[in-house]
């Protein structure tokens, strides 16, 4: 698979640590993970009485019950970051050159080094990420998970140091 040109990674970098961000406050998710964790509880509780069953019948070890997210889940996901990718979108230069022009200095590298220097088993923020994708970055820093959060601090960190966008409204 060829790589996203520095330009591409910069305009995935930017609207998928935004798109993350405004998940982490998005109340739907909330919604979600507790879903999410009474089909992994209940999914546990069966797991757990075939793993007994085989563990008598083979003397094995038990597998762990693996989270995966159902179809009503997937929906609720996708709806949410619909409505996130419309904010998004609307808050973003409709001229791709604007864009183009905003980020040609080289303090924009930056980015790009900090998000594909860390490595959590999924695509990275510089790739165009699936709404699983994206939903599994929220969920780690609901999570509390530091290393994530770390790389968070570290790209808000890149950011602030960074010329204000053109189309960015006044502050």
């Amino acid at each position: 698979m060829k790589s996203p040109s520095r330009d591409k990674k910069l305009e995935n970098l930017f609207r998928n640590h935004s798109m993350i961000f405004m998940g982490v406050f998005d109340e739907g998710f909330a919604d979600v993970a507790d879903s999410m964790i009474r089909t992994i509880d209940i999914g546990a509780v069966a797991a757990a009485g075939a793993a007994t069953a085989k563990r008598r019948s083979r003397g094995k070890e038990a597998a762990k019950p693996v989270a995966t997210l159902g179809p009503e889940q997937r929906a609720r996901i996708k709806d949410i970051f619909s409505g996130i990718r419309e904010e998004t979108d609307s808050q973003w230069p409709k001229d791709p050159r604007v864009f183009q022009a905003y980020i040609a200095g080289p303090s924009f590298d930056e980015g790009i080094k900090i998000a594909e220097s860390y490595d959590f088993g999924k695509p990275k923020l510089t790739e165009e990420l699936s709404d699983e994708a994206l939903a599994s970055y929220v969920f780690l820093l609901k999570a509390g998970d530091r290393r994530l959060g770390e790389m968070f601090t570290r790209l808000a960190d890149w950011q602030r140091r960074l010329p204000r966008p053109p189309w960015e409204l006044p502050r």
